[in-house]
């Protein structure tokens, strides 16, 4: 038997409107945009080969940080469209991939040093401690579905 290899690409959305504290965008609405965009640019060939195994694995709101699982074979697909994507659903925005990795712990671990890296930018800016500990407590709670 033959073992499915994946990929998992952690990416950053950054929306055109800088006044966005949190980012409003669902799971669903994120794996559609990116299958329109490689069968924009792909045509049905790539969509063929991204849609076994895709998948939208974590979406933060407040860190504006997603996961995006696709096979092994289909990766450099998504790669490539990234980039290319301006909008998700109605907000502006554009993609930074910012590591791709072989296993969703690996992926794990670079989101809770990038995390905590956004959090001593972050808390620095918070002058109450009951606002400080909300802030921490929401932005590395980690839930993978």
């Amino acid at each position: 038997m033959v073992r499915v290899k994946n990929r998992y690409i952690v990416v950053r959305i950054i929306p055109k409107n800088t006044n966005l504290n949190l980012l409003y965008i669902k799971e669903q609405i994120l794996a559609k945009c990116v299958l329109a965009h490689v069968e924009k640019y792909y045509g049905t060939y790539g969509v063929g080969l991204l849609e076994h195994g895709f998948r939208v694995k974590y979406c933060n709101e407040r860190t504006k940080i997603a996961i995006l699982r696709c096979s092994h074979h289909s990766y450099r697909f998504v790669t490539s469209i990234l980039p290319l994507i301006t909008s998700v659903g109605d907000v502006q925005a554009k993609f930074n991939t910012i590591y791709t990795g072989a296993t969703i712990m690996q992926c794990n671990k670079f989101i809770i040093k990038h995390q905590q890296t956004y959090l001593d930018r972050m808390v620095g800016q918070i002058v109450s401690a009951k606002e400080r500990q909300e802030m921490i407590k929401r932005v590395m709670e980690f839930d993978i579905s």
